[in-house]
């Protein structure tokens, strides 16, 4: 089975109807997009399929498409996705009868992951991202190891040094969500870890060190910002 999503979407890439009727569901497109994604490889599961779906935005004409990935790691739960696209199909067809009239899309399928890919009218791809509600489900041990690899990396004692006057009452290092390949860059699934440095009572920010765990370093560190509530 491929071990990079961008396989299924260059053999079988599926169209919304208001997509279709726009003209940009051309030969070769799920080629062409899947040559222009970063690396989406599997969180620790190998995949048995995948679904990917050139979503409908709700506007005509359509301005920022998603590219939607579900992902499977087994025959039953490929076959629930299956099942649920069949279904959301059948709602849209139902429904669609006059363009000035709204119709479902294929958000939130089914899946064991679930990515969201921004696309352009001219097949320019934007923002990735893993929507899968999971990513934030972390087992203790691997926070706790992925805190003590930060703590004592020599990137977070530059960030330190850099911020002798940080407030304590902003908290520790934490733990925050798995960060897949798509998202970071990097060629490996990373755990992010969060260093606070400023808030005021609606917006935070601070760095970000992304962990990996297997070879116990930190891979990347970045910025990150983040709203209250």
């Amino acid at each position: 089975m491929p071990s990079d999503l961008r396989t299924y979407v260059a053999q079988d890439l599926r169209i919304h109807p208001r997509v279709a009727y726009q003209g940009f569901a051309a030969d070769g497109m799920g080629a062409g997009l899947a040559a222009g994604l970063p690396t989406m490889s599997p969180f620790r599961t190998d995949y048995v399929g995948a679904i990917a779906i050139l979503d409908w935005d709700h506007r005509l004409p359509s301005q920022v498409m998603a590219l939607r990935i579900y992902a499977y790691y087994s025959e039953e739960s490929l076959a629930a996705g299956e099942e649920a696209f069949d279904d959301r199909l059948e709602e849209i067809g139902l429904r669609d009868r006059f363009p000035e009239f709204d119709v479902p899309d294929f958000e939130q399928l089914v899946a064991d992951e679930a990515y969201e890919i921004e696309v352009s009218p001219t097949s320019e791809i934007g923002r990735c991202r893993l929507t899968s509600a999971w990513r934030r489900d972390i087992l203790e041990a691997d926070a706790d190891r992925a805190v003590v690899l930060t703590r004592e990396s020599k990137q977070f004692a530059e960030v330190k040094k850099a911020t002798p006057n940080r407030p304590v009452t902003l908290g520790d290092l934490e733990a925050v969500s798995w960060t897949p390949p798509c998202e970071s860059q990097l060629s490996i699934w990373t755990l992010d870890v969060w260093y606070l440095l400023q808030f005021d009572g609606r917006m935070g920010s601070g760095r970000s060190f992304l962990v990996d765990l297997e070879n116990e370093e930190i891979a990347a560190v970045r910025d990150f910002s983040v709203r209250a509530g």
